[in-house]
């Protein structure tokens, strides 16, 4: 099934269809129904309310003050058909008895009958802006204090106020106050309604019903459904049969999706899902907001009977809720949907659907609620993903969709952060770039913003700048890591002062690296750290011997193997033994050699031949110093070789 641009519900072969949801309930036998019956008989109404909401005697009425009368008469004056000949006739009196009239007093008593009769003539045809425009010409004068004010009659300002009560009372704003008045049962019963307050409403609904009937057919039509919602909703069924019984002899095409909406609602009360099936599908083809709510009970009344499986109920949900966005029932759609997507644990669609019930219902307890059951979601997703639990591409297509909707929501960032981390980790060094520039990006805006309220906390400030410190260096970081030395570069450069060593040494040691990896040895020397790493001392190290400084490569070797001791690399042991001994420390290069035993045994008699002392007594001749220069070259050579790199 699937809604048309037209809100109607046409069957297709690759959706459910209301009809086969009706089917099933038939085949189930839940209830037995005349085929193809599509109204429950009002006669078939419950009974079991029947004189449970009966109305408390009221004092008021029984002392009725013949000054505010009942409208009934003063509105029957008019002919429903005759609106505009009514009117011009009250227009043209109206003007006529302005032109013979002293401007001192206007509106006169005269002016004010005939506005009055205006005022009623548009409440007669639910015309209420109109005739509350007209009300408002007629001052609300029982004893003038001036000269030349207007003083109505006693018959005037109870025909004025009963004119007002019921213009307010029709549009269901505040509750009438006059308690003697004939009609205030009626507008009792419509303001509790228009407050969802059925069950308060139930005792003044059988005056209500009395009192509307002899109102104009345009103010019946208008009211008699609010009146039947809640005799259906309180379960006043002797109140509900009654209307029930006049609305299905009134033909008015813009009642018939509720009437036929709450005949369902009746149906379901009574025990009978398949009546109430039948009602709900007529009334869910139609486009108004008693359609919305017939679509989500058939949703579910599917549910409830079991006829419906979650996933068709997702699918109907899916399709309800593009006819029908605002408002409480555009809520209610959403916490279905939502409850569905959490029951079937898609964690990805229930965000989809949580983020859309805080941006189009925000300030509500729903939209709270819906935020803390993102947070939760949210962790879980992370969580899983930073264990290994969800394969990486599964991983960052579900980050991509978390930032699109929730990159403003509370500790986001903290888990971008962390992600940024992962894909750096993972290898993704340009991924990693571009999730740390997209997290400084919106760290820039709330420090601009902060920097601009003069409200701002200071320790908020404070602890925003150095976290985007943090969040430029690991940037920075991953930049090196991809290749992109220059933009690391750039980065740096830009990068704050840090208050802490810890930031400050993470800084000096990328700085070291990026030297190093542009071949600036002198620069990698010029760096410091407070607390330096091995890596750290190794690039000093490397840098002093590229420079051919062999006491300060010998004194970084040195630091470098009192750090990382027997896991230190050939390379570096064997850039420590060439150090020693270019730097005159013949003996503690022959240390070196013995403290590796580890050392092949080539390499080692090498190293012992590079080392050994010769007496100085004997002269050399030409070919035997040359000879003892070329061995020391090969040695040199050989054991550079296996260090990894070339001779300075």
């Amino acid at each position: 099934m699937k809604y048309s641009s037209d809100h109607s519900l046409l069957p297709t072969h690759h959706a459910l269809d209301w009809a086969d949801f009706g089917l099933t309930l038939r085949v189930l036998g839940i209830a037995a129904v005349v085929t193809g019956a599509l109204v429950w008989p009002v006669a078939t109404l419950p009974h079991d309310g029947i004189g449970r909401h009966q109305p408390q005697p009221d004092a008021g009425l029984q002392q009725l003050d013949a000054a505010i009368p009942a409208l009934a008469p003063f509105l029957a004056q008019f002919d429903t058909h005759r609106f505009f000949e009514d009117r011009d006739a009250l227009t043209v009196a109206y003007y006529d008895l302005q032109e013979g009239l002293d401007d001192a007093t206007r509106p006169s008593p005269y002016e004010a009958d005939i506005l009055l009769g205006l005022a009623a003539l548009h409440l007669s045809h639910r015309m209420l802006p109109e005739a509350q425009s007209f009300l408002d010409a007629v001052p609300d004068v029982a004893h003038p204090r001036h000269q030349g004010d207007v003083k109505l009659s006693t018959q005037q300002l109870g025909r004025r106020a009963a004119l007002v009560a019921a213009v307010k009372g029709f549009d269901t704003t505040p509750p009438p106050t006059l308690e003697e008045w004939p009609d205030a049962p009626l507008f009792k019963a419509l303001h509790l309604i228009g407050s969802g307050a059925h069950d308060a409403a139930a005792p003044y609904l059988a005056d209500a019903l009395m009192i509307l009937d002899e109102y104009p057919p345009a103010l019946i039509d208008g009211t008699l459904l609010h009146l039947f919602k809640a005799a259906v909703e309180s379960g006043r069924w002797d109140v509900a049969r009654n209307l029930a019984t006049r609305m299905e002899g009134r033909k008015n095409s813009t009642q018939d999706a509720g009437y036929r909406y709450l005949l369902g609602r009746a149906a379901s009360a009574a025990g009978d899902p398949v009546a109430a099936f039948d009602n709900y599908a007529v009334a869910a083809e139609a486009q108004d907001i008693w359609a919305q709510r017939a679509r989500l009970a058939l949703i579910d009344l599917g549910r409830s009977t079991g006829t419906l499986t979650p996933t068709d109920a997702r699918q109907l949900l899916m399709q309800t809720r593009t006819l029908w966005t605002g408002g409480p029932l555009g809520l209610e759609t959403l916490k279905r949907l939502a409850a569905l997507e959490l029951s079937a644990r898609d964690k990805m669609a229930a965000l989809t659907v949580l983020a859309d019930i805080s941006r189009l219902h925000p300030d509500t307890p729903e939209a709270e609620a819906a935020s803390v059951q993102t947070s939760a979601l949210i962790d879980a997703i992370y969580q899983r993903g930073f264990a290994g639990d969800m394969p990486m591409a599964d991983f960052f297509t579900a980050h991509r969709r978390i930032l699109h909707d929730f990159r403003f929501h509370t500790g986001f960032d903290a888990y971008a952060e962390q992600f940024a981390e992962h894909l750096a980790d993972y290898g993704a060094s340009g991924l990693a770039a571009m999730e740390f520039a997209s997290i400084r990006t919106r760290m820039d805006r709330r420090a601009d913003e902060l920097a601009r309220d003069p409200q701002s906390d200071a320790a908020e400030i404070t602890a925003l700048l150095r976290t985007r410190d943090r969040v430029r260096l690991k940037h920075a970081a991953a930049l090196f890591d991809g290749g992109q030395l220059a933009e690391a570069e750039r980065l740096l450069e830009r990068l704050n002062a840090a208050p802490d060593s810890d930031l400050r040494d993470q800084y000096n040691l990328l700085q070291a690296k990026l030297f190093a990896a542009t071949q600036r040895p002198d620069d990698v020397l010029r760096t410091q750290m407070a607390e330096p790493t091995a890596e750290y001392l190794r690039l000093r190290a490397e840098a002093a011997f590229a420079l051919g400084e062999w006491a300060r490569a010998h004194a970084s070797y040195e630091a470098l193997l009192r750090q990382a001791g027997q896991h230190v690399q050939m390379h570096d042991r064997i850039n420590l033994l060439l150090s020693a001994h270019r730097s005159g420390d013949q003996a503690r290069a022959r240390e070196v050699i013995r403290s590796f035993p580890d050392l092949e045994e080539h390499l080692a008699a090498l190293a012992e031949g590079l080392t050994a002392e010769f007496p100085d007594v004997l002269p050399l001749r030409d070919d035997a110093a040359r000879q003892r220069i070329q061995s020391a070259d090969i040695a040199l050579q050989q054991l550079q070789a296996a260090g990894g790199g070339g001779i300075p």
